[in-house]
């Protein structure tokens, strides 16, 4: 499914006198299928916008329309910088928390929970409670939350911030091998330019004011990509291209 977004503008409520903008006339495309790729300066309004897609939020004016064929049960999912999981739950009951709310069979409700458990590779320890789990079993949890909702787009909120290199590449792999089995339209936001440019077809710069999108750049690299692949020709030159783009911003 197509997300369209049309000058899309954001002002927070009232904190005493002032009212924070945080977002202004912003215009996004992001193409059924495809992984992109939101960077930009801290405060510019990434975790906003995604938060607005996925409803969490009214935008002060502009439009986000979903365009096309729906084929998923709900519209979006998010994964979020912390994961959130519930700490008297097991890591697959976090898992499937969307099948259990929306009161699938429990036949079902099973098969959901252990399909997403092996896909994140938690399958294993399924049966743990989150505060067990090092900090990156913890973020492959909260992915494998979100496509357990079975949505349309996927949306990621700096979903591996807090985990250590080794543990990051291996979320990253397990992102794109995820992708590759069950391909969902998907928006990423994240500091790390590399990572942006390593999982997404089109990366987009927010500028560091609100305003319109500095520029949107495509990685002309074919996937699956892994981080052996991270010093690619072209991976590099999008990187030096997303640079030169927040430099501007």
């Amino acid at each position: 499914m197509r997300l369209e977004i049309r000058r899309l503008s954001f002002t927070h409520p009232t904190h005493g006198r002032r009212k924070v903008e945080v977002l202004r006339d912003l215009d996004l495309t992001v193409e059924d299928g495809e992984v992109h790729a939101i960077v930009g300066p801290n405060g510019c309004g990434k975790s906003t916008l995604l938060r607005l897609v996925a409803g969490l939020g009214e935008p002060t004016s502009g439009t986000i329309e979903f365009v096309g064929i729906r084929h998923h049960e709900n519209l979006t999912s998010m994964v979020f910088e912390d994961p959130g999981l519930v700490p008297w739950w097991d890591v697959g009951r976090n898992i499937a928390t969307s099948a259990e709310l929306s009161k699938k069979p429990r036949p079902l409700y099973e098969r959901i929970r252990a399909f997403h458990s092996a896909q994140v590779g938690l399958d294993a320890i399924r049966n743990r409670l989150p505060g067990t789990l090092s900090r990156g079993q913890q973020s492959m949890a909260g992915q494998g939350r979100a496509f357990a909702h079975d949505a349309e787009v996927i949306l990621l909120d700096e979903p591996f911030a807090h985990v250590d290199a080794m543990a990051r590449a291996r979320l990253q792999e397990e992102l794109e091998t995820h992708w590759q089995l069950d391909p969902r339209t998907a928006v990423l936001a994240t500091h790390d330019v590399t990572e942006a440019v390593l999982l997404a077809d089109r990366v987009s710069v927010m500028p560091a004011t609100p305003g319109p999108l500095v520029t949107t750049v495509t990685v002309d690299v074919g996937r699956p990509r892994t981080t052996l692949d991270r010093g690619h020709p072209g991976l590099r030159a999008a990187v030096a291209a997303i640079r030169s783009a927040l430099a501007r911003a």
